[in-house]
């Protein structure tokens, strides 16, 4: 019995307008969002701000810029570890059926076929660098540090980052997602013709007047079906139906999964004691620095020094009087005091730092970064943060993986394609099966002799086999067999041609020694 499919005016009827649901849902997420804030201010501001922020607002920094600095370097690191820039992130894999069907119609089929699916990889990672999708997945990897929580919303150009406070999720038990409502502010000017008709048949907008749209998914039956709303009026046409999951275009992350919780819960908050701590003992250092640094004279009462001889006076003036009896200098010899909450924010800083993996083993930041720093590094983030990056490989790497397929326009599944996202540790896992054949190379070679190996190797296959785990396409770079037995018969040619050429030259050789010993 096929699904029924919902009209969104049935949606609004049983979970009323998004402007409504939002504002329920946002009491859910004040806690949450209060938290991300207090967060933000200890790191970076900007990334969390208080409600009514508009750009041109100024925004309070904290006394250190060690949170700051902290949470860039974690982006950072997660963002190469989950989009290394050599080397994909996924795997397509025939099924059996497949396998068998292409070594049926011709010889090596499955190495011909993975060299195919290699090649279509590597057009599904250009998409990222045409796209410049690492500049809103850098975003989000931000907020979920510091808040927990992040939305990413997939569109025809690309990704886009959604803050905290501009939009609400809403999760079943198990952690899956059963509705997303995102809000943006725009101007009327901004909206296209026929959102702007509608408005106007509604209610009448100011040119520049503000509104809020709302953009809605609600999960029904399997089904995600998404409209949009601007204030409580609902856009016509607006409204599309998702078959499962993997279409669904919002991808809401979090940092950590707690069965019954809507939200995650960032890093910084897990150790925002520190980081109270470290602001307090900076604002006390600055102010005591600033404190001590001042200088103030005293002058005797009953001198005749003028106070304004003092201090209107040049460098190397003369002053008529005894400076030394009449003037005094005052100053806050508090330097030995301060040496106790130097020692504490040292040590909260080198705390902090471990927690943050600043001083774990880091991967260049290059182009030329190799698949064992991506693996060690990725190593180091599941150890070190306890299941975030297996996480963040399932509910980020995941959706990403099927947002490239389908800029590519091949229907892999109707082929017998599957799309593999290896979680946790081994999330770079083509080097799994590289470090098999590598092993299996070394035990070849207890055989001995290099001659009986290959007598016994099919070294073509085994060299495509290579090229497969390590993700390279050598479609110009490796002979097929076709190529060499045109190369073998075109030498054997050459070499009975040669043979014959030898044959003719030794004939008339011998004819003409022949003669000449007949004229002799």
């Amino acid at each position: 019995m096929a699904a029924k499919i919902y009209t969104v005016e049935e949606l609004i009827n049983e979970f009323s307008t998004s402007k409504q649901k939002f504002s329920k849902l946002d009491a859910d997420r004040s806690a949450v969002l209060d938290r991300a804030r207090e967060c933000s201010k200890l790191t970076i501001p900007s990334v969390v701000t208080d409600d009514g922020h508009t750009e041109t607002d100024d925004i309070d920094t904290p006394y250190q810029a060690v949170g700051s600095r902290l949470v860039h370097n974690l982006s950072s690191k997660l963002l190469l570890a989950l989009l290394p820039p050599n080397t994909s992130f996924f795997r397509l894999i025939p099924d059996a059926a497949v396998v068998e069907l292409v070594n049926q119609q011709q010889q090596n089929g499955k190495v011909e076929l993975e060299k195919n699916l290699v090649v279509l990889e590597q057009e599904m990672m250009k998409q990222i660098e045409r796209e410049a999708l690492r500049v809103p997945i850098f975003e989000a990897l931000k907020s979920l540090v510091i808040g927990g929580n992040a939305l990413l919303y997939k569109t025809e150009r690309g990704l886009k980052s959604y803050k905290l406070a501009n939009y609400v999720v809403s999760r079943d038990f198990s952690g899956n997602p059963v509705e997303i409502i995102s809000k943006e502010a725009v101007t009327r000017d901004t909206l296209p013709q026929d959102i702007m008709d509608q408005l106007l048949a509604d209610k009448e907008f100011d040119e520049k007047t503000k509104v809020t749209i709302y953009t809605r998914a609600i999960r029904k039956e399997g089904a995600w079906y998404e409209f949009q709303e601007v204030e409580d009026i609902y856009l016509e046409g607006s409204d599309i139906v998702f078959k499962n999951d993997r279409e669904l275009p919002f991808i809401p992350l979090r940092w950590t999964s707690i069965n019954g919780e809507s939200y995650g819960r960032g890093l910084v908050e897990q150790y925002l004691g520190d980081f109270r701590s470290l602001e307090a003992l900076y604002q006390l250092l600055l102010e005591a620095s600033s404190v001590m640094s001042r200088v103030l004279f005293g002058k005797r009462a009953g001198s005749v020094i003028d106070v304004d001889d003092i201090n209107g006076a040049e460098n190397g003036a003369c002053i008529l009087g005894d400076l030394e009896q009449d003037v005094t200098v005052l100053r806050v010899d508090k330097g030995a005091d301060l040496q106790v909450p130097m020692n504490m924010v040292q040590d909260l800083t080198r705390r902090l730092e471990q927690a943050f993996l600043v001083a774990s083993s880091a991967a260049r930041e290059s182009e030329r970064t190799t698949a064992t720093e991506i693996r060690y590094m990725a190593a180091d983030l599941e150890k070190s943060l306890g299941g975030v990056y297996s996480i963040l490989s399932l509910e980020l790497q995941r959706p990403l993986a099927y947002l490239l397929l389908q800029r590519t326009n091949v229907n892999v599944e109707a082929l017998g394609i599957e799309l593999a996202i290896v979680t946790g540790v081994e999330a770079l896992g083509r080097n799994v099966e590289l470090d098999k054949i590598r092993q299996f190379n070394q035990l070849l070679q207890e055989l001995g002799s290099p001659e009986i190996i290959l007598s016994r190797l099919n070294v073509g296959t085994y060299i495509n086999r290579i090229a497969n785990s390590l993700g390279l396409d050598v479609t110009d770079l490796i002979k097929s067999d076709e190529q060499l037995q045109q190369e073998q018969e075109q030498a054997q040619q050459a070499q009975l041609m040669q043979q014959g050429m030898s044959n003719v030259v030794d004939g008339v050789s011998q004819q003409g020694a022949q003669q000449m010993m007949q004229q002799q």
